[in-house]
């Protein structure tokens, strides 16, 4: 299986710019997710990946070949890429069986029949549609249908398998289930696999590494847990994690070898880096703090007091919203409990993963403690 390597990437259509200073690498075995908004180039860069659209500048190399140069002029067609793309809406043939549907292809590449019949039953087995090998498209469910197309796609044995947004048209339920069966079929197809969505749940479950874009451009690239536990900025930050993370705007008072002293909605904190930091914070200096929901701890014994604003009991958890001085903050007991509206509750901040970022640029400047002074 091959690496995927993209440098420079520009793609213009007109004088709109789709997507700019694209470089990835995407190595042998990788399961990557372009995670996004609708409109954040995720879907145009799949398809100059797949040779479905022509990047305006920079270079791509797919198992070590060169398939595009703008500089050289050279643009490998797609059917000479060896690669699969799985499109949103299946694109099956309604008048062919399944069976016929995954041997189509294989067809029209001149394959010799006994290869072909093993290779169909090799992949009816692999994806467990053995007993759907008579049926129409028309007669099978959402599932089974993505499940044929993802056969279909894979016959060929193509060196990548790219899928745009593959689950979108499937009930949250076999969302859930088809996510673990496209788990354990890269596992067990040492497939590289490239995948688009929006669903920030579907990149961190999937993922051996999410490329976070945003108009465009690269904001992220990195295993799911590091862009969930240190976002890269605060587009990043808002974007993963549900309930999305909470943002306090704060203020430098002082910083102290590597102590940061912070006034925070009117009360004063003090922040410490997990490790030496060479950023230099000065007075005055306009911060967010970001906090995710599991780091804020509901307690009756605390000097940070808040009001229960609204609960979302679900059994496994609950949801619940406080009102800690200006802001509302989101945080997450665990477990079937619940919790009366307008109740006075403290809330405590022991977790090392509290995130200070710059307000102007968004960037994430430190990672560390939070701690109540005063």
């Amino acid at each position: 299986m091959p690496e995927i390597k993209v440098t420079n990437g520009l793609k213009k259509f007109g004088k709109v710019v789709a997507v700019s200073e694209l470089n990835l690498h995407i190595k042998d075995k990788d399961f990557i997710t372009l995670l996004g908004p609708s409109g954040c180039g995720k879907t145009t860069i799949l398809r100059m990946l797949a040779g479905l659209e022509s990047p305006t500048e920079g270079e791509i190399h797919i198992d070590g070949k060169c398939v595009f140069s703008a500089e050289k002029g050279i643009d490998v067609s797609p059917d000479k890429r060896d690669v699969g793309f799985l499109f949103q809406n299946y694109a099956l043939w309604p008048h062919m069986t399944v069976h016929d549907n995954i041997s189509f292809g294989l067809e029209n590449l001149k394959w010799n029949k006994s290869d072909i019949k093993a290779r169909v039953h090799e992949l009816l087995v692999l994806l467990k549609i053995e007993s759907l090998a008579d049926r129409y498209p028309s007669e099978l469910s959402g599932g089974q249908q993505q499940r044929v197309a993802i056969a279909r796609t894979m016959a060929p044995n193509p060196k990548v398998l790219f899928m745009d947004e593959p689950l979108s048209n499937l009930d949250a339920k076999l969302r859930l289930e088809m996510r673990s069966e496209l788990k354990r079929l890269h596992l067990e197809t040492n497939s590289t696999f490239v995948y688009v969505t929006h669903d920030q749940l579907e990149a961190m479950t999937l993922s051996t590494k999410i490329c976070h874009m945003n108009e465009g451009q690269v904001q992220q690239y990195a295993p799911p847990l590091e862009v969930y536990n240190n976002p890269a900025n605060l587009n990043v930050a808002d974007f993963v994690g549900s309930p999305t993370m909470n943002f306090i705007d704060a203020t430098v008072e002082q910083q102290i070898d590597k102590t940061i002293s912070l006034l925070a909605n009117d009360m004063h904190f003090t922040f410490t880096p997990n490790s030496e930091s060479s950023v230099q914070f000065s007075q005055g200096q306009k911060l967010v703090l970001g906090i995710r929901p599991e780091h804020v701890e509901l307690t009756d014994n605390s000097e940070i007091e808040s009001i229960i604003y609204s609960t979302l009991p679900s059994g496994l958890e609950t949801i619940v919203k406080v009102k800690f001085g200006n802001s509302l903050l989101s945080s997450v007991a665990f477990g079937d409990v619940d919790y009366e509206i307008d109740k006075k509750i403290g809330i405590t901040f022991n977790s090392n993963k509290y995130i200070l970022f710059d307000r102007e640029s968004g960037s994430n400047l430190s990672l560390g403690t939070l701690a109540l002074t005063r």
